[in-house]
């Protein structure tokens, strides 16, 4: 199975545009794959779900709304990282806590629409794409079977 990390920034966005390639992706794909997160990632994420101008803006249909994120969110896999000892990669420091929590977990993708981690294109294995690129990806691993993809 694909282990991946995704930025904040796709959560938002698939709560934001229900019918976006980022919804299907978080919301209708994640049997496809396995999702990394890290206390530093998970405490971004939550925290902008709070934030009162998105919470006004969110779809309320069922199984597209901050219930449904945070349900996806509790079932990926935590994984521990260290940012003090983490060298600064990103051009944006704050970036740097998603290429941490891909470099612990292996992950074979880090999914994101911020330019700062894009313009990387890899770290350390991990390929850095955008959320329809990744939803490609998905879809030939799915084509392949999982067995030839277990270490992506």
């Amino acid at each position: 199975m694909v282990k991946v990390v995704f930025d904040t920034v796709v959560f938002v966005r698939a709560l934001l545009n229900r019918r976006s390639h980022w919804s299907r992706l978080v919301f209708d794909r994640g049997a496809a794959y396995r999702l990394l997160v890290s206390a530093e990632t998970l405490q971004e994420a939550l925290e902008v779900l709070r934030h009162p101008e998105l919470v006004r803006r969110f779809s309320r249909l069922p199984g597209r709304d901050a219930g449904a994120l945070i349900e996806v969110l509790r079932q990926a896999d935590m994984v521990d990282i260290d940012l003090s000892s983490f060298p600064r990669v990103c051009r944006d420091l704050k970036d740097d806590k998603f290429l941490a929590t891909a470099e612990v977990a292996v992950a074979g993708y880090l999914v994101s629409e911020d330019q700062d981690l894009l313009v990387l294109r890899e770290f350390e294995g991990t390929a850095i794409v955008d959320a329809e690129t990744f939803l490609g990806v998905l879809d030939q691993h799915g084509e392949r079977g999982d067995a030839a993809n277990a270490n992506a």
